[in-house]
């Protein structure tokens, strides 16, 4: 090399003798101060070549920093390394000329990279038609690879979860942790600066294994990829291989241009170092390579057969310097470790992450809205989803979407359900990957079954060799199945799991498929049996939904065109009892508070949908007429179920969605079935303005409503426009959040309070602020309606309020702190000052009352809420409210100060009638503060109330309340009403009994 040499070149001499500079160079910290002098490596780096202890360790240090900084640290490095120890370089030189070594690639034949890139800039698909092929650029996506072997308990996470939650678990393996990494980083040096030569990369099957081989076939010709690290690369597919006949050589074996013949044996010869192998697909290798080593060729150009032949490429005794990529499903790794030469770095593709299922659609279609329509109606299903983190089911799933596109149809019916995709899924495994198993396709799947019904019975995700054995015929070849080493102690053991829990319940419903007539009724009899016992037999419900899939007509007729399975009219039979029996059932318990109950409900919903037989589910669904689906959170998948199955509905009299965690994407999906409801109650969160618009539309005019906005952040102009919409409906208890309060809304809310007082019972405007204003109205006594406002006084003109607080009757004022249980309540001694977190007060009659005064006092007590400094102000605030009736105290700790103004609050207030003082959070009620109250004088009309803890260890031993699970502390509630006392004591309470606060209804549970 000469003093002109490009850093390109510099960078590949670097690189190419990187094994022997690691091994050589003696004056590693001179070079690196030169290097850290000329700002080519950072202080970091520096520290770490200085502390290694030999020179090959620093020299390794020092390849990091290189390889991180690129070709132009390495030409430095170079340059530095020649003025240091210019023999070492001298001699690398000479003994490549000696060989005959090309002194750059320029001088390589680029025929064998125009011949890789006709090959492999294609690909064709499962159902390619002769000449049909698609580009590989357009179609493939990165797959999450990583390096850490996992341990049991990570593997059944994976297995076990499901959807947004499955993808949670997925991100957290693409990290440092699980050693995540990418193809073009698949040869970089190790923690210890070593550069393994041989890698496995190991998937399940459909996992894009092949894809990624043909990917870097094709990036590595267009000089994407390994461009500085390998000048040929060779790809030799098993399934290939296992055509070969007669003697061959290695030579014979490879894929290439024979115009390019000549170069290739130069390089094969002269540069070894230099040449990537990559063997695709071991797992599909019908011969063995348990060869004798004293029988393996020792160039590639030595003629065996081709076991052989390939045997000494893998094992390294052809071409030992060469690199060598292996990839192969994890059921057949044990037999490639086997014959692989160690040390071995191994890699294994998971899949696709979130972004990658996006990108994977995005990339299928040419059309963004479709592909945004694929997606969308696929994360709608969260069995479905998460199963697209393999790719095959991703091609699939867009391969039929694209049909419909192209006819320009609607979704078909049978791909909306998620058994319909599980079916396509087995029978292209079945096509494409076991058609040298030696067995039935029935047969594969009658042992799948066994396996997975076994697993569902035991509740178990993860199999060892022996059970997996006594129902599947040689496992390793199955592609359903993962296959992976554990460690137990000091030995290991072989495991098997289905890819995912989903397509064990699915193999397990498709087992009772399998089997004859009568012996599949009394399964499934028994497998119905099981579920209608109730919650402990819950994990059995997903396998009910399968069948419910296979009942499908065209998931049944695709089945039985395959010659699978025939689904009875006996098993049909049952489960048709078994659903309306589950409908009749939660028809007779529909008002019961029972969360198995309701999630029957929603799991009968599932089934129907599952069935897409409309005329049954028109049936099923006409039974009865009131929905109550309290407390169930519903996810996307379930509102999807619900539009399903309620527009089949004729009419719904009441449907009531509160505490559903429903969003604005949520509540679009589920507008069709509100334009049906007679009665609605609904809670929903983070609508926008233009969402209320959607939701205004499809409520129509004449329902009786109950809605919870609070949890939203409505305009002013857009709360109008709802105080407007709701005057045509019968309203009965209304919450909206606002931003503001104008004119013209207090305009709005009093036309709409007079027109709807006959129907209205509560109504309140809440702004994401921390003060409420609450009036309870007596309309001739009949309805008691309460008017809210949360606000920040800046944005709200007082006159404006005035226009809603003047005509009630009776008033009720909160105020609450914006952490009422979190940090800002925390004392650290038992003795701290006292916060107030919160205040609620109730005014009868129409008082006369500075506004303005106590809302400067409650703003103070947000930003400053010691209770010592604004006590007396509070009292003296209101000890003249002749009208003031109950108060209620939230406060961070009871202390005797606290309890001696409590008292002089019910002395100043003549006509209060009750005080209830919360003690919130870690707050401890103390006994000589209890004592104290006991002893007080109070009024005899006067109620007052206590909640919180109380610690029974003395009050120089407690250490305060810092956890819920102390065995110390009890949940108490004290009555104090004039002369009695009584006292309500929980032992070892849980966090539940605390005082009961619902911040989304800004409700506290007062105790009586």
């Amino acid at each position: 090399m000469n003093k002109m040499e490009s850093s390109e070149d510099s960078a590949q001499f670097v690189d190419k003798y990187m094994p022997q500079l690691i091994q050589r160079v003696t004056m590693v910290m001179p070079i690196a101060d030169e290097l850290l002098a000329e700002d080519m490596i950072h202080e970091e780096m520096y520290s770490n070549i200085s502390a290694a202890r030999t020179n090959p360790s620093k020299m390794r240090e020092l390849f990091k920093a290189l390889h991180s900084g690129g070709n132009k640290v390495k030409s430095t490095f170079l340059s530095t390394l020649r003025e240091n120890e210019p023999n070492l370089v001298q001699d690398l030189e000479c003994s490549g000329k000696q060989r005959g070594e090309p002194e750059n690639k320029s001088t390589i034949s680029l025929k064998y990279k125009e011949f890789i890139r006709g090959e492999y800039a294609t690909v064709q698909e499962y159902n390619s038609l002769p000449g049909e092929h698609v580009k590989l650029d357009d179609r493939y996506t990165e797959p999450l690879i990583i390096q850490k072997h996992r341990q049991q308990r990570e593997r059944e996470e994976e297995i076990r979860s499901r959807g947004q939650n499955f993808y949670q678990v997925m991100d957290q393996r693409d990290s440092e942790t699980y050693k995540s990494t990418k193809v073009e980083r698949l040869f970089d040096p190790d923690e210890h600066g070593d550069i393994q030569r041989t890698v496995i990369l190991q998937g399940h099957s459909g996992t894009g294994k092949s894809f990624t081989s043909q990917k870097i076939m094709s990036d590595w010709a267009f000089g994407r990829l390994y461009e500085d690290q390998f000048d040929l690369v060779f790809h030799l597919r098993c399934k290939e291989l296992n055509q070969a006949t007669g003697r061959k050589s290695l030579m014979d074996l490879l894929n290439y241009d024979q115009s390019s013949s000549s170069m290739i044996k130069q390089v094969l010869h002269q540069s070894p170092e230099r040449v990537l192998f990559l063997v695709d697909g071991f797992d599909e290798l019908k011969f063995s390579l348990d060869v004798p080593k004293d029988s393996l060729p020792r160039d590639p150009w030595t003629q065996c057969s081709p076991e052989v032949t390939l045997s000494g490429l893998i094992r390294k005794q052809i071409l030992h310097e060469s690199f060598l990529l292996v990839t192969t499903r994890s059921t057949a790794l044990d037999k490639l470790k086997e014959v692989v030469k160690q040390p071995v770095r191994y890699a294994e593709i998971l899949g696709f992450s979130k972004e990658g299922v996006e990108e994977y659609f995005n990339r299928f279609f040419k059309k963004k809205q479709h592909s945004q329509q694929a997606f969308d109606s696929v994360r709608k299903n969260e069995t479905l989803f998460t199963a697209c983190f393999i790719p095959v089911i991703c091609w699939i799933i867009c391969t039929v979407y694209r049909e419909q596109f192209d006819e320009g149809t609607e979704m078909i019916q049978s791909l909306e359900t998620t058994t319909s995709i599980f079916v396509e899924f087995v029978a292209t495994l079945l096509k494409h990957h076991c058609q040298d198993l030696g067995q039935s396709a029935l047969t594969i799947l009658q042992g799948l079954g066994k396996l997975a019904e076994k697993g569902m019975e035991e509740q178990q995700v993860l199999f060892d060799h022996d059970s997996v054995s006594q129902t599947v015929s040689d496992p390793s070849k199955v592609p359903f199945l993962c296959k992976f080493l554990q460690k137990k102690r000091v030995s290991q053991t072989t495991m098997y799991s289905f890819m995912h829990l989903s397509f064990q319940e699915f193999f397990t419903a498709l087992s009772y498929m399998l089997l004859g007539d009568e012996e599949a009724q009394e399964k499934v009899r028994e497998l119905l049996s099981k579920v209608r016992r109730g919650k402990e037999n819950s994990h059995l419900l997903p396998i009910v939904q399968f069948l419910f899939g296979i009942a499908n007509k065209e998931v049944g007729k695709r089945l039985e065109d395959k010659k699978y399975i025939s689904c009875s009219q006996g098993i049909w039979t049952q489960l048709k009892h078994f659903i309306l029996e589950v409908i009749d059932k939660e028809k007779e318990d529909r008002n019961a508070i029972d969360y198995h109950i309701s999630s029957m409900w929603l799991f009968a919903f599932h089934c129907l949908y599952e069935l897409h037989v409309d005329d049954f589910v028109k049936k099923a669904m006409n039974t009865y007429t009131e929905f109550n689906l309290t407390h169930i959170p519903l996810t996307k998948t379930d509102c999807w179920v619900l539009k399903y199955c309620f527009q089949h509905c004729e009419c719904i009299q009441r449907l009531i969605l509160n505490w559903c965690k429903l969003s604005a994407e949520k509540i679009k999906i589920l507008l069709p079935a509100l334009e049906k409801c007679q009665h609605l109650e609904l809670q929903v969160d983070d609508l926008a303005d233009d969402d209320l618009d959607g939701l205004l539309t499809a409520l129509g005019e004449g329902k009786s409503l109950e809605l919870d906005l609070t949890e939203n952040n409505f305009s002013d102009e857009k709360v109008q426009d709802l105080l407007v919409a709701l005057t045509k409906h019968k309203p009965r208890n209304i919450d909206i959040g606002v931003k503001s309060i104008t004119s013209n809304t207090a305009d709005k809310f009093m036309f709409l309070i007079n027109k709807a007082h006959a129907d209205l019972e509560s109504i309140g405007l809440h702004c994401c602020e921390n003060v409420t204003l609450e009036a309870n109205l007596q309309k001739n006594g009949v309805n008691g309606l309460s008017v809210s406002y949360v606000a920040d006084l800046s944005d709200t003109d007082m006159d404006d309020l005035s226009a809603i607080i003047h005509p009630v009757d009776k008033l009720r004022l909160r105020f609450q702190h914006k952490d009422l249980y979190g940090q800002d309540a925390v004392s650290e001694g038992l003795h701290s000052q006292i916060s107030l977190r919160g205040i609620e007060i109730t005014l009868c009659g129409d008082p006369v009352f500075d506004w303005r005064k106590l809302f400067q006092l409650v703003h103070t007590l947000e930003q400053h809420p010691e209770w010592d400094e604004h006590v007396d102000e509070l009292i003296s605030l209101l000890h003249s409210q002749t009208s003031l009736e109950d108060i209620g105290l939230f406060v961070s700790r009871l202390t005797e100060r606290c309890a001696v103004s409590v008292i002089r609050l019910s002395q100043a207030c003549p006509n209060l009638r009750m005080i209830s003082l919360h003690v919130v959070e870690q707050g401890l009620l103390l006994e000589e503060v209890l004592h104290l109250l006991r002893a007080s004088k109070r009024r005899p009309d006067c109620r007052v109330l206590v909640a919180g803890w109380r610690c029974r260890k003395p009050a120089d031993q407690c250490t305060g309340r810092k956890d819920w699970s102390l065995c110390c502390d009890d949940s108490v509630r004290l009555n104090l009403h004039g002369e009695t006392f009584t006292e309500n004591v929980i032992r070892h309470g849980k966090k539940s009994d605390r005082p009961n606060y619902h911040p989304k209804s800004n409700r506290w549970c007062v105790v009586a």
